[in-house]
C-alpha cells in the first residue's frame, strides 16, 4: 500500500513538474524581447541553451505574438526589421545615417496628420523657433510676408519703406526661385529661412506676377528691419472729427505693453472713435490677445472660449482696463489677420459691435502647446479649439483645420495700382469713412 502511494506521489509530482516547465519556458518564448523576435524572423532555427527551437514551434510562436494587442514590439516591428534589413544587407552602410533617418521619421509620421499646426521641429529648428518667440521687432531681410499657395511661395504683404516694398513687390507675386533654386513643393520655414539673412547681403527672386503674366528676377539688398509692434497716430476726419489709429503688426510678449504706452499718449487728445489695424497680424499670444482686448472691452465679458480634448471647457474673459469704452471702434482686417488676432477682432465684434472692414481672415481656429525634448527638438501639436464669445465655430465644420472665421461687415476690395503707384491705401480709406459716418449719427 505504501509503495502504491510512493508511486502516485512520484507520478504526480513528475506531472506537475512538466506542467510548471512548460509554464516557464511558453512564458520565456511569448515575453521574449524584440530582438528575440527579429532573430525569429531571419532564421529558420535558432538556439536557446543549446536546444533546438523546430520551425512549427517558431511559426507558433510568431503567430502569439503578432496577437498581443498593445505591445510596443507589434506597432514598431516592422521600423526596426527595415533597419536591420538596410543595416545589414544595404550595399553602401556609409550611407545609413540612423540619426537623420530617425529625425526624418519622425517628421513624417506628424505630418501625416495633416494638422499644419503640428509639427515636429529638430533642435536647429526648435532653436530658430524659440528665437523667434523672443523677437524684439528686429531682424535682418526684405520684409515680405509670405505664404503657401499649394506648393508654391507666395508673397500677401510688404512694408513700406523696406527692401521688398523698394524692390516694387506686390502682393499675389509668385515665387518661383531663391538665389536659383526652385520653391515648387519648398516648406515656407525653408523658404524664410534662405530669404532671411544678415544685412547687406542680397538674394535674388524669380517672380511670377499673375496680374501681368510676366516672369522677372530681381535682386533685393537685405537690409536690418525695425518693426514696433504697435504704431499710432491721430487722424483729423472734415474737421472737427478726431479719431485714433492703432496698428498692432504682431501679437508679443511686449505688445501689450506697447499698446498701453500708445494709449497713454493718445488719451491726451480728444477723440472720437478708433481705427484698430490687424492687416498682416498672425497673432501668436493667447495671454496678450486677452489683455489687449480688455483695453476696450468691458469687464467680465467673454473674449474667446476653448474646448480641450482632456480638460474641462475654458472661457477667457476680459479684465477691462477701461480705455475706450463706448466710443466706435472699425477693425481693419485681412486674410493674413489669424490666430490672437483673429479672437481680438471676433470679441471687439460679438461684444461691442465693432465694425470689421476689408475681406475674411484666415480662420485658425485652435492653439498649440510645446512639448520640449531632452535633445533639443521639441513637438508643437494643437492641444485645443477655440470659440467666438458667440459660441460660433471657427473652424472648417467640426474639423480643426482652418476656415472662413470672421467674415467683414464692409468688403473692399485691394486696389493695387492705387496702392503701388500712388501709395493710396483703399481699405484705410473705406475705415475712416466708415467711422466718421458712424460718429456723425451718434
Amino acid at each position: 500500500m505504501k509503495g502504491m502511494k510512493g508511486r502516485l506521489y512520484f507520478i504526480l509530482g513528475f506531472i506537475l513538474g512538466i506542467i510548471f516547465s512548460i509554464f516557464v519556458w511558453s512564458f520565456i518564448f511569448f515575453y521574449a524581447n524584440k530582438y528575440y523576435y527579429n532573430w525569429i524572423y531571419t532564421h529558420q532555427t535558432i538556439k536557446i541553451w543549446s536546444w533546438d527551437i523546430q520551425e512549427w514551434l517558431i511559426d507558433k510562436i510568431k503567430k502569439e505574438i503578432l496577437t498581443l494587442p498593445l505591445q510596443v514590439a507589434s506597432k514598431w516591428d516592422k521600423l526596426d526589421r527595415v533597419w536591420m534589413i538596410l543595416q545589414n544587407q544595404f550595399y553602401d552602410p556609409k550611407m545609413l545615417d540612423f540619426d537623420k533617418m530617425k529625425e526624418d521619421a519622425i517628421k513624417w509620421f506628424v505630418s501625416a496628420i495633416w494638422d499644419p499646426f503640428t509639427v515636429y521641429l529638430t533642435k536647429q529648428e526648435n532653436s530658430n523657433f524659440q528665437k523667434e518667440l523672443k523677437w524684439t521687432q528686429d531682424f535682418e531681410g526684405i520684409w515680405a510676408v509670405v505664404t503657401k499657395v499649394e506648393e508654391w511661395v507666395m508673397i500677401e504683404q510688404v512694408l513700406k519703406g523696406y527692401p521688398a516694398y523698394k524692390a516694387w513687390l506686390k502682393p499675389l507675386d509668385i515665387i518661383i526661385k531663391i538665389n536659383w533654386e526652385p520653391t515648387k513643393d519648398m516648406s515656407l520655414a525653408e523658404a524664410v529661412s534662405k530669404i532671411r539673412w544678415p544685412a547687406g547681403t542680397t538674394v535674388t527672386l524669380t517672380i511670377y506676377r499673375p496680374s501681368e503674366n510676366k516672369v522677372f528676377d530681381v535682386k533685393i539688398k537685405r537690409e536690418k528691419i525695425v518693426v514696433p509692434s504697435v504704431t499710432y497716430e491721430v487722424y483729423t476726419l472734415t474737421g472737427w472729427i478726431k479719431v485714433w489709429y492703432i496698428n498692432i503688426s504682431i501679437i508679443w510678449e511686449d505688445t501689450e505693453d506697447a499698446l498701453e504706452r500708445a494709449l497713454n499718449v493718445l488719451k491726451k487728445q480728444e477723440v472720437k472713435g478708433l481705427i484698430l489695424d490687424l492687416r498682416g497680424n498672425g497673432g501668436w499670444f493667447l495671454d496678450k490677445a486677452v489683455e489687449i482686448a480688455s483695453h476696450f472691452i468691458p469687464r467680465w465679458k467673454v473674449i474667446v472660449r476653448t474646448k480641450y480634448r482632456v480638460y474641462p471647457e475654458e472661457d477667457y474673459k476680459s479684465y477691462w482696463y477701461g480705455d475706450f469704452q463706448g466710443y466706435p471702434i472699425v477693425v481693419l482686417v485681412d486674410k493674413l489677420t489669424a490666430s490672437a488676432a483673429e479672437i481680438i477682432s471676433a470679441a471687439l465684434k460679438e461684444d461691442i459691435w465693432a465694425k470689421l472692414v476689408w475681406t475674411d481672415t484666415f480662420g485658425k481656429c485652435t492653439i498649440q502647446t510645446m512639448k520640449q525634448f531632452n535633445d533639443g527638438s521639441s513637438l508643437k501639436y494643437t492641444i485645443w479649439k477655440r470659440f467666438t464669445p458667440n459660441r460660433e465655430s471657427v473652424c472648417s465644420g467640426d474639423s480643426i483645420l482652418p476656415g472662413k472665421w470672421l467674415k467683414p461687415d464692409i468688403f473692399v476690395k485691394f486696389d493695387k495700382d492705387k496702392f503701388s503707384k500712388e501709395h493710396i491705401d483703399t481699405q484705410l480709406d473705406k475705415a475712416k469713412q466708415v467711422l466718421r459716418e458712424w460718429i456723425k449719427r451718434k
